[in-house]
């Protein structure tokens, strides 16, 4: 709601691996960035840094947003524990939200898309939720993955999880592997 008028931090470190400035990165602007709920579609603003060594921008974004996409974290995690989880179809998904909200707009080629975004991370993934205490059955049937993977995320709070993955292998777990 705030805009350009929330009270973004400073950022202190580039996060560039080959920058080793340690200072306060300049602001350098803003963005805006469309970000899809389950019943909502929100313009949100991204504060740009810019850092004065390696000429480098960098964007700080919100926990709930997922890097190059558009549906918002949760929005994804819900319809992925719909389908995987309680074996529902999108279509039901869609008609329970309709009734609701009057609006559902992941299709089956978002849903495939992440599943497929999940399998392709799925070493990087098991390793950090191993690191968590986290333990799979071994199995080679990338049908069974995503099953235990929803399960033991939802027991972990889901944006905790996004960042922590992030922090430690320096990418979105939902990113091009």
């Amino acid at each position: 709601c705030r805009g350009k008028q929330n009270l973004f931090p400073d950022l202190y470190k580039c996060p560039n691996p080959c920058c080793r400035f340690e200072g306060r990165l300049r602001r350098h602007g803003f963005y805006t960035r469309n970000v899809l709920t389950l019943d909502a579609t929100f313009i949100i603003v991204i504060q740009r840094y810019y850092c004065p060594v390696c000429k480098k921008t960098v964007s700080l974004l919100p926990t709930f947003v997922v890097p190059h996409f558009q549906y918002s974290l949760t929005c994804i995690f819900f319809a992925l524990y719909q389908v995987v989880i309680k074996h529902l179809t999108l279509d039901h998904i869609a008609s329970c939200i309709n009734q609701r909200s009057g609006r559902f707009e992941l299709s089956h080629q978002h849903m495939s898309f992440y599943c497929r975004r999940l399998d392709n991370n799925r070493p990087l993934i098991v390793g950090f939720l191993g690191s968590k205490g986290v333990v799979f059955a071994c199995s080679n049937d990338s049908g069974l993955w995503p099953q235990p993977f929803i399960q033991e995320t939802c027991k972990l709070n889901l944006e905790s999880f996004s960042l922590s993955y992030f922090n430690l292998q320096a990418r979105h777990f939902l990113s091009k592997a």
